[in-house]
């Protein structure tokens, strides 16, 4: 069937970059583009009115954890202090052996949560660089339900992070379960890579730079080479990690991932915020924006998770201006990629000192173009000709949004999320006036809800001085709880 998107700003691409046209159309015939541009008068079975909205390629989101980051509600924890800017130590670091995985139906309500949160928020392809383990067989299935497009794969460690009783942070290495964990990884890509209707497919993911042995690094690139698929590791997140890794190797984390042949077109690195370019550190010795630049790896860039815990990268323009492949991702909730763009954007702009950083123009290309490169798909990020029919539509022309000239910096200096009207993936609408067409929003909420709130009934049982959610994160005003 031949669907033509008409009346709105349309975002095409001309081979070389975006290019906006006024009252332009888009024409998709089942999953492909045959059309993006001026107007078009060929035939078409259906149409939609996009009058007052952007017409603009999905956004490529290269940062989402599907354990349903029930954790996050802890990212600002009051003792973070402890972590030296480690905050997901506050909830991935229990007291050993006290922290059991949760139930199978928690799994799946916390990954059809994430899924559609992150859908509704502008994100057509997911990069899932870590969740909960167990039930491929149903994360697969749920990613041909609910049409979504994801890259994704086990994450595996060989160091895992524990807290002792006196609250401090140990590393306890088990080589074991990094292979075994690489293994399941590998085997998750065998099995399920092309998988709902070609719609999923697999990746690397080594888990933390700190937490994964030398050899299992080597050994994870390797297997990536042969399975002829991307890689993600975080790296630069934190000061712990990046202390860790200079006592260790004597080397900044970017810079030893590239000395171990780590870093290179097909990596993903999360973060790099910590590098030789960030005062914080006080290492400015060598120059791990060059080496990122020079290996062409892709930096996986999240700041507003970064920007809530008073850090940021530095900086977005510098590493942009220096040829370093950098794209957009949202970690934690809300996952409003849309809103990353003025995070990303303004911060640029503090950072720096200059108004005239963190353009519009390199904001948008970070959130399509940009990851397009380590996935090698240049059929998305782009509304042109044979690339695949993953297009949004979001909301301009309304009271909350200001009397504008140009649509692309209407949207990065007042657009969020809920100005997605309709997502359309691989050709198919999957949100249609802001709403899912084909799930129960309210049971797919109630479902994480109650799963996530099991999951903070259990804090103080891992947690190393027993408190919960409650004393770990005081409420803004006292809360009555209903009778």
């Amino acid at each position: 069937m031949r669907t033509l998107i008409e009346g709105g700003w349309v975002v095409a691409f001309n081979g070389q970059s975006h290019e906006v046209h006024e009252a332009g159309s888009v024409v998709f015939e089942n999953d492909r583009i045959v059309h993006a541009g001026g107007p078009y008068a060929g035939a078409a079975d259906a149409r939609l009115s996009a009058r007052g909205k952007l017409v603009s390629p999905g956004f490529i989101n290269t940062h989402v954890h599907t354990a349903g980051n029930g954790g996050d509600y802890l990212l600002l924890d009051t003792a973070k202090n402890d972590y030296r800017t480690a905050n997901y130590m506050s909830f991935a670091a229990p007291l050993k052996g006290k922290m059991t995985p949760p139930p199978p139906e928690a799994v799946a309500a916390l990954r059809a949560f994430v899924f559609l949160h992150a859908l509704k928020n502008g994100t057509t392809t997911v990069i899932d660089v870590g969740g909960l383990r167990g039930d491929w067989d149903g994360y697969a299935r749920l990613v041909d339900e609910l049409g979504v497009r994801v890259y994704g794969g086990p994450p595996f460690r060989d160091r895992n992070t524990f807290m002792d009783a006196k609250g401090r942070l140990y590393y306890d290495e088990d080589a074991n379960a990094g292979t075994q964990g690489l293994k399941e990884a590998v085997g998750f890509i065998k099995g399920f890579d092309g998988a709902a209707q070609g719609r999923l497919r697999g990746m690397l993911n080594a888990a933390q730079v700190e937490t994964c042995s030398e050899p299992l690094l080597r050994a994870c690139k390797d297997a990536a080479r042969e399975l002829d698929v991307p890689v993600h590791t975080h790296a630069g997140g934190n000061l712990v990690e990046f202390q860790r890794i200079m006592d260790e190797y004597r080397k900044t984390p970017i810079q030893f991932l590239a000395d171990i042949g780590f870093l290179d077109d097909r990596a993903l690195i999360g973060h790099a915020v910590f590098t030789t370019a960030h005062p914080w550190p006080r290492y400015p010795f060598g120059d791990d924006v060059r080496v990122l630049a020079e290996r062409g790896a892709t930096v996986g860039h999240c700041p507003y998770k970064y920007a809530k815990m008073a850090m940021t990268l530095h900086s977005f323009q510098r590493y942009v201006d220096a040829g370093v492949n950098v794209a957009i991702g949202t970690d934690t909730y809300p996952m409003d990629i849309v809103a990353e763009l003025r995070w990303a954007s303004i911060l640029a702009k503090i950072t720096d000192g200059d108004y005239q950083a963190g353009l519009h123009r390199d904001v948008f290309n970070a959130a399509t173009l940009a990851a397009c490169r380590f996935l090698r798909r240049n059929d998305l990020g782009r509304l042109a000709p044979g690339a695949k029919a993953d297009i949004l539509l979001i909301n301009l022309d309304h009271l909350g949004a200001p009397v504008y000239a140009d649509p692309i910096k209407t949207l990065v200096d007042a657009g969020c999320g809920r100005d997605v009207d309709t997502v359309i993936v691989d050709g198919k609408i999957l949100i249609a006036g802001g709403r899912t067409v084909h799930v129960d929003e309210a049971e797919v909420y109630a479902k994480a809800r109650g799963a996530t709130q099991n999951y903070w009934r259990h804090v103080p049982a891992w947690r190393w001085d027993g408190n919960g959610v409650e004393q770990i994160i005081p409420p803004a005003f006292p809360i009555h709880a209903a009778r």
